[in-house]
């Protein structure tokens, strides 16, 4: 029997994409309109890891997330096109603020694993505090994180809800359906109109506005965000919620600003291309970090590690000789430039002793 909507037969690798879900390469098979070929929208589908991913979005579940949708993908386009008066922008479907207000609280498992990696030595736990109240973790009754997504404006664009492992920190995959969205349980309930539209921003966006003048460092996932604003706090951390959220429509919200790209391993030659376009046709100014690149082992380019990781490791062993993740500023990354063309520079600045005049640290160039 033939369906309307069948996953992908396998026709080698390009049949084979990368998982919404667990973002692990060649292993995600979509599903397929039978009449016109056409594929449904980009998270409906299957992943193959079914033991540490299990992720699986049928047609029918999509449908009934976004009923208006069906006579999109009729038409063989995966996603509606927004009609808008010309001049004026889409309408941005917003979630009531009374539901982050509830949702609030101290009670998921990847709080209870920030408590257990930072602030181990006071009885406040300011740190955590502080990253409670920048981007308003909320809580399921499971123990699943809510991670909100607040534009510039204010508004509440969405809700990604996740399950974490309380001692490790890791994802939990194994469950079918692993991501879950605000928007959608309250659609399922009656609590919003099957008409409303998801419409994404950078997690940690609203954050711009309080901090005009700071770095922003932009991350894959909303962890990585987390972990890295617990560990340096003296940037604006953001994420962009998954390798292929890139997107200059998101990024307009940086312009004129100071960015900072950290690749996950395995995606440095894709953010690098894709960073530098949005940055030129946005107009912000670009750096994309190296330092995963240059002390990743073998094992953790296999594993597809993230600065999250190298920094809990580094929080967890108390390292002496910590790997440094801070942006390198101007001067660094000219001297940077100067010793890979000539590797008798940095002896002369090592053996002369010079400091940054700008910030009185050692130039690190490494």
């Amino acid at each position: 029997m033939t369906h309307k909507y069948e996953l992908e037969k396998y026709k080698g690798i390009r049949s084979r994409h990368e998982c919404p879900a667990c973002h692990h390469k060649g292993v995600f098979a979509r599903y397929v309109d039978t009449d016109t070929g056409a594929y449904l929208h980009s998270d409906v589908g299957r992943c193959n890891r079914e033991d540490k991913c299990g992720y699986h979005y049928t047609p029918g579940q999509y449908f009934k997330d976004n009923p208006d949708e069906r006579e999109f993908a009729a038409h063989g386009r995966s996603t509606p096109i927004r009609q808008s008066t010309p001049g004026q922008p889409g309408k941005i479907d917003r979630i009531p603020k009374q539901y982050i207000i509830q949702s609030l609280g101290y009670n998921s498992n990847f709080v209870r694993f920030l408590l257990s990696l930072f602030d181990h030595y006071t009885l406040e736990s300011p740190t955590v505090v502080r990253l409670m109240s920048d981007y308003y973790l909320g809580c399921t009754k499971d123990g699943s994180v809510i991670f909100w997504q607040i534009d510039t404006r204010n508004r509440i664009r969405a809700g990604k809800i996740m399950q974490y492992n309380p001692d490790t920190g890791k994802r939990i995959k194994s469950q079918s359906g692993a991501i879950d969205w605000v928007h959608s349980k309250l659609k399922r309930i009656g609590k919003l109109a099957d008409t409303w539209k998801l419409s994404q921003c950078l997690f940690g966006e609203h954050l711009l506005q309080k901090r005009p003048n700071d770095t922003i460092c932009m991350v894959e996932s909303e962890k990585s965000a987390i972990i890295g604003s617990g560990a340096m706090p003296g940037y604006i951390w953001m994420s962009t919620g998954g390798k292929q959220n890139l997107k200059a429509e998101k990024c307009e919200c940086l312009k004129g600003r100071n960015v900072v790209l950290f690749p996950d391993l395995g995606a440095f030659d894709q953010w690098m291309e894709k960073g530098k376009e949005i940055a030129q046709r946005v107009g912000f100014s670009l750096t994309v970090s190296t330092v995963l690149e240059r002390i990743a082992t073998p094992d953790d380019r296999r594993d597809g590690l993230d600065i999250a990781d190298y920094l809990i490791r580094q929080i967890q062993t108390q390292s002496n000789t910590p790997v440094s993740f801070a942006p390198l500023t101007r001067e660094e990354e000219i001297l940077q430039q100067m010793n890979a063309k000539n590797p008798a520079i940095m002896q002369l600045i090592t053996s002369l002793g010079l400091v940054s005049t700008s910030t009185g640290k050692q130039i690190r160039t490494a």
